[in-house]
């Protein structure tokens, strides 16, 4: 069987246990007295809808003068050709979808257990770029965060694992737009108190440490893989928030660019597990994470 049927097979069971983990996650912050900010709706899989999202990305990158040649052999052209060759790029919907589920299936169940499990957003003032100036960031920059982070730690004797994810939004700061890449990461081990004395902060940085509440729900958000530009606004009680939209064509061809440029592994960070964990991202077989995803326990044929 062809991976392609085997996924349209399976189309709304994937869907369905997406949305549940969303619910899940929303029960789980209600027991701790938070709110969990997705929705389930907010969720979407169709294979439909993954093929008109990457013919899109195409269009964007050829309308913004980019070469589309180049871009389009940075990325696969249905499912059936993630089995056939090697892994492409993380501008690739399905090199995404394969990434979503490796966390999903593989990296969130080992920050199930434990009281002591974080999420950090962790961004750099000095990392942010004007609009045309994308290409000159590296996930290298990112990760050299991250193991900061882990160094000080262990300097401190406290053990941690963490798994990120670089990410880049496009902000307005001033006035200007600015594409500011950063990390989203979970990490288990130190305490929030231990955490927050080595996570840097303002002037030069800009972070948030959470606890978290449902390691599901934030494997899901850390691959949401979307071109979001973050505008900020005051709201009715004088408070700073930011308003998420999409980008506009132009710039998200630019970002495009950019991911086109990277593969999946490059933006995902594992610090504190065995190497094995990683070259799954780049060669996970979509159909028995699918299997696991959805607790298909009987093999099927083809």
């Amino acid at each position: 069987m062809k991976l392609s049927k085997f996924i349209y097979d399976h189309e709304f069971d994937i869907r369905d246990r997406l949305k549940a983990i969303v619910k899940e996650a929303k029960a789980a912050a209600e027991e701790t007295g938070r709110r969990h900010k997705g929705k389930a709706s907010f969720v979407r899989f169709s294979i439909s809808g993954l093929a008109r999202r990457q013919a899109k990305a195409v269009h964007d990158v050829g309308a913004a003068g980019l070469d589309v040649r180049t871009y389009k052999s940075a990325i696969h052209d249905g499912f059936d050709s993630l089995s056939r060759g090697p892994a492409k790029s993380a501008a690739c919907v399905y090199e995404r979808f394969r990434a979503r589920l490796t966390m999903l299936a593989k990296i969130a169940p080992l920050f199930a257990d434990g009281e002591n499990v974080h999420t950090v957003a962790l961004a750099k003032i000095r990392h942010r770029l004007p609009v045309g100036s994308l290409h000159h960031f590296r996930p290298t920059a990112a990760l050299r965060m991250v193991k900061m982070i882990h160094r000080e730690l262990r300097r401190r004797g406290i053990a941690s694992k963490v798994f990120g994810v670089v990410e880049v939004s496009l902000i307005e700061e001033d006035g200007a737009r600015l594409y500011e890449p950063h990390v989203h990461m979970i990490i288990t081990g130190p305490t929030r108190e231990e955490l927050s004395a080595v996570v840097p902060g303002s002037p030069r940085y800009d972070s948030q440490i959470d606890t978290v509440y449902h390691a599901g729900g934030s494997g899901l958000y850390f691959t949401k893989f979307e071109a979001e530009e973050r505008v900020g606004y005051e709201d009715r009680r004088g408070k700073q928030n930011r308003q998420r939209n999409r980008m506009q064509a132009s710039k998200r061809a630019e970002w495009l660019a950019w991911y086109a440029n990277r593969g999946m592994a490059e933006l995902m960070i594992l610090i504190g597990f065995q190497p094995r964990l990683m070259r799954q991202f780049m060669s996970a077989d979509l159909r028995e994470l699918v299997r696991e995803f959805l607790g298909i326990r009987r093999r099927e044929h083809g």
